[in-house]
């Protein structure tokens, strides 16, 4: 499976519905619910977790990967050290360091790489929004 900066995975797109996720995925191992904030569905399996936006009628905003087995531009960024990143992703921007965690972002593909001890744990994956907007890109 491989990350597609902008618009998701190469199996989903943001924007598909949860119906849909559901049909590619199957049931997800866990699921939180609170109909004001994003859905959060969890592939504990895949290394996957699907936020849906209620406002957008449940279409999928963002994904968090955890799994080794995702790529990005032809790297496996999970599992990555610190100086491995940066290698692979020269133009990475620091936005956290804090002790054990650090969180850099891949500059304007809305893309984030979490660490901890100095070791990439998650990379979040968003949709692009226009903020002075406040509405979703296409």
């Amino acid at each position: 499976m491989n990350i597609e900066p902008l618009k998701g995975l190469d199996l989903i797109e943001f924007g598909t519905l949860s119906n849909i996720a559901r049909d590619i995925f199957g049931e997800p191992d866990a699921t939180e619910k609170d109909g004001i904030s994003n859905d959060k569905w969890s592939y504990h399996n895949l290394g996957l977790e699907f936020y849906f936006d209620p406002d957008e009628e449940f279409g999928l905003c963002s994904i968090n990967v955890r799994s080794k087995d995702v790529s990005l531009e032809g790297s496996y960024p999970v599992g990555l050290t610190d100086e491995e990143l940066n290698t692979k992703f020269p133009n990475l921007t620091l936005n956290v360091a804090d002790g054990r965690f650090k969180e850099y972002e891949y500059n304007s593909n809305e893309i984030e790489f979490w660490l901890k001890d100095d070791i990439v744990y998650m990379v979040c994956v968003y949709q692009k929004i226009d903020m002075d907007q406040n509405e979703i890109v296409p």
